[in-house]
Parts: C-alpha cells; sequence; structure tokens
C-alpha cells in the first residue's frame, strides 16, 4: 500500500507509488473526489480526525475508510490508516467521532444509468474519435487502414520511433493532419469505426452485460462502455465512451484505453463483464 499525503486542493496522492499501485491511486483519487461533490467527506475538527468511506471491503466485506489528522503544514490534514469499523485505534476513533459513519460514493441515479436501450439512435464524434484520440488507437489497425497514404504512413512510423514525449506528439499532430487532409483514408476509417460499433452493440443485445457502467470523471456523468474490435482478432482495443443525451439518443463521445475504461468503470463497482477485467491489456 502506497504512503498517502494531502493536497492544497483537498485530494491525495501517493508518495512513491508503484506502477502496480496505478488502478488503485485512480481509483481512490476519483472517488474522493466524487465524495467531495457529495459532501461525504466528513471532519471532526474536535476529536482530530477526518475521514472517507472508500468504497472498497475486505474478504468478508467489512467496509474500508481513510483516516487523516490535523496537518501543521499547508495542507489541513494527512492521511494516517485505512481501517474498519471500531477495529484497532482508527477503526475506534472513527466510530468515536462520526454518526452515521462516512457513506459511499452515489453515482447511479436511473436505471438508464446501467443498460443500453438498443432502440434508441446512437451517433458518433468521429472526428473527437478518430483525429483528437488517434494516439488511443491501436497502431496495427492504422496501419491497416493508412495503406496507400505514404505522408500518413511515414507520419505513423515517426510516432513509433519517437525518441521522447515532445517528438511523440508532434508526429501525431503529423499523422492527424495527413488523415484529416485524405477524405478516402479518413472515410476508411470512419467505415471500420462504425462497423466495430454495430459489432458491440450487437453483443449488447446478445448480453446485456456488455455494456459496462461508468463514471466519467471529468465531466462528472455517467456513461455505458461498448468494446470495440478494430483489429478484427476477437478481443476489444478500446471502448466507447455513450452517454445518453436529453433528447433520448446516445453519443458515443470518445474512445478509452483498456486500462482508462476499468479505471472509469470500477469507480462504480467491480466490472462483470466479459470484456474488461485486469486480465486483458491494462497497461
Amino acid at each position: 500500500m502506497p504512503r498517502w499525503r494531502s493536497l492544497k486542493s483537498g485530494g491525495f496522492e501517493a508518495d512513491d507509488e508503484p506502477k502496480s499501485n496505478s488502478i488503485l491511486k485512480s481509483y481512490l483519487t476519483y472517488t474522493f473526489y466524487r465524495l467531495q461533490a457529495e459532501g461525504k467527506v466528513l471532519e471532526n475538527r474536535e476529536r482530530g480526525i477526518a475521514a472517507f468511506n472508500t468504497g472498497l471491503v475486505d474478504a468478508t466485506y467489512e467496509a474500508i475508510y481513510a483516516c487523516f489528522s490535523p496537518s501543521n503544514m499547508e495542507q489541513p490534514w494527512r492521511f494516517e490508516a485505512f481501517c474498519k469499523a471500531g477495529s484497532r485505534m482508527w477503526g475506534k476513533k472513527l466510530v468515536a467521532s462520526f454518526e452515521p459513519l462516512p457513506q459511499r460514493a452515489s453515482y447511479v441515479e436511473k436505471k438508464d444509468d446501467l443498460l443500453f436501450d438498443g432502440s434508441r439512435t446512437l451517433q458518433r464524434d468521429v472526428d473527437h474519435i478518430l483525429l483528437d484520440n488517434i494516439d488511443r488507437l491501436p497502431k496495427a489497425f492504422l496501419a491497416e487502414e493508412l495503406r496507400g497514404a505514404d505522408d500518413a504512413i511515414e507520419a505513423l512510423d515517426k510516432t513509433m520511433h519517437a525518441e521522447d514525449d515532445t517528438s511523440r506528439r508532434a508526429a501525431y499532430d503529423e499523422l492527424r493532419e495527413a488523415v484529416e487532409d485524405n477524405v478516402r483514408i479518413k472515410r476508411r476509417l470512419i467505415n471500420r469505426l462504425d462497423d466495430a460499433i454495430e459489432l458491440a452493440q450487437k453483443r449488447v443485445e446478445w448480453n446485456f452485460k456488455t455494456a459496462v457502467p461508468a463514471f466519467y470523471p471529468t465531466k462528472n456523468t455517467m456513461s455505458l462502455l461498448l468494446p470495440l474490435d478494430l483489429t478484427e482478432n476477437e478481443q476489444p482495443d478500446v471502448a466507447l465512451v455513450v452517454e445518453l443525451m436529453e433528447s433520448g439518443a446516445y453519443i458515443g463521445q470518445t474512445i478509452l484505453t483498456m486500462k482508462m475504461a476499468y479505471n472509469n468503470a470500477r469507480l462504480i463497482c467491480r466490472p462483470d463483464s466479459d470484456w474488461l477485467n485486469t486480465s486483458l491489456r491494462l497497461s
């Protein structure tokens, strides 16, 4: 477990965070921000404790809380311990300080947050998906679909052999421009995207659990994730973020890598899905 310290913004982060804990860090950070927005991060300065419900449980399904003590630093609170209610020092202090105990974050407000309705229209933001997020698309997919466009292939090669992030970003900018200027290539990419979306919708019809509920932290909204197989190897390459609009139609807003998709879905619960789990490519 990483050591945690408080942040000026009211959040917290890990010191010397092991790479294997990156999913846990993301989960705790976004859970904290959601709880802050809901007013569920509790403070009792008289007793010298602040706490929140992590939404996690131990092997016997006992809730796990994060506890903080007052800090003399710029940040008002310093992380002390994860605990269970009534167990050991901080668990006892938790019970002595709060009644009721800190509550879990709430995300789901209606059944539409959980179930994909195949009778609704699904549009997609092709420019954002295929251009703005071209760096999230699998290289094999791009190499196949960019054939015949030498400038785009050359830019794609630069992205794979860039020596630093600055060079890689410049190469992707070059690739975006090459795709945008080539109507034939862009139409080919759109057609492949639409084929993958159609297949994902068919999978949802066959098994409703294919559409995975997720919380989209940057927009503070619920969404559904659909698996997109762009390389036709029967495994998802990216996840389509589908948002239900006020009109009743869906919009495929963006795509996420497998790790990003898992992080967003894990905020709600451990994904019960045949395509989104920790055994897949989460690097």
